[in-house]
């Protein structure tokens, strides 16, 4: 299997989930949480410089506790429009590539890249006192997209939940319940965002999440050796 393959179908999966191609201008933008900076910074642009040999500048929007990922190159905005059909500007007629969408062992790392920008884990009490029980949870937009990722999921043999959230005008939910369904995730797809590892892996530690737990508690928790 080729590594910059696998490489580009993940990048692929954060593009479409928490990207953005200008419609006007060759830029190209990421955007993420505060909290994510260290899965953006070691992870994230060292597979655009791997990939597309440009240099993407981090910027920091503390009022918006977000940190943007960008860079501009015609080459590159050509490559994804032209050669892979990703759209400018709305995601509204946004689709997953066909050469994702052709090949199974793409599909996998798609779905991560995906998942470490716009999905995530859940956990509920259910009848116990603590937050145990896992679910992976998707939303998006009544799209084509969103029903060609449904197909995604079915096609790597996921069993989920679909329904639209009346409480965000009609968002479809994708939830993947179950302990079976988290441990089969994290060992076909995984996840490279330390942001969601961690839940993971607290979870996974102690039998249960606390919610709204910072990245800083979980890694101090696990006795990781990583900066926040």
């Amino acid at each position: 299997m080729n590594e910059k393959n696998e490489e580009l179908a993940e990048f692929f999966g954060i593009l479409l989930g928490d990207g953005n191609l200008n419609k006007s201008s060759n830029c190209i933008t990421i955007v993420g949480s505060l909290e994510e900076v260290d899965y953006y910074n070691s992870y994230v642009i060292p597979i655009i410089r791997s990939l597309f040999e440009v240099k993407p500048k981090l910027r920091y929007r503390r009022d918006r506790n977000a940190i943007y990922i960008d860079f501009n190159s015609k080459r590159v905005m050509d490559y994804l429009t032209n050669s892979i059909g990703l759209v400018r500007g709305s995601k509204v007629n946004a689709h997953v590539p066909s050469l994702i969408k052709n090949d199974i062992s793409l599909i996998l790392p798609f779905l991560r890249g995906l998942f470490d920008t716009d999905g995530c884990f859940k956990f509920s009490k259910q009848t116990s006192q603590k937050n145990y029980y896992p679910r992976i949870q998707f939303c998006f937009s009544d799209t084509p997209f969103a029903h060609e990722v449904k197909g995604l999921l079915e096609e790597v043999g996921f069993n989920f939940g679909m329904w639209k959230d009346p409480r965000f005008n009609g968002l479809l939910v994708y939830q993947i319940s179950g302990s079976d369904n988290l441990e089969k995730w994290m060992k076909t797809i995984g996840s490279s965002n330390p942001v969601q590892k961690t839940k993971y892996q607290v979870w996974k530690k102690y039998g249960f999440y606390v919610p709204k737990s910072s990245l800083k508690s979980r890694i101090d928790s696990l006795n990781l050796n990583m900066e926040v």
